[in-house]
């Protein structure tokens, strides 16, 4: 079960990170930056958490 909040979250970060700007109300770099940033977070997390072997 946690593993699929960990995706879901990751999920929303990276479509929020790659998401296009509508008139110039997109997400800065910083914000893209961040966001790519915690949806590598998230994958790695749900990673850890498979039993090694």
């Amino acid at each position: 079960m946690l593993a699929l909040v960990f995706a879901g979250a990751g999920g929303w970060f990276l479509l929020r990170g790659l998401r296009p700007g509508s008139g110039g109300a997109g997400p800065g770099v910083t914000d893209r930056i961040s966001h790519l940033a915690h949806a590598l977070m998230a994958a790695a997390m749900v990673v850890m958490m498979w039993p090694m072997g």
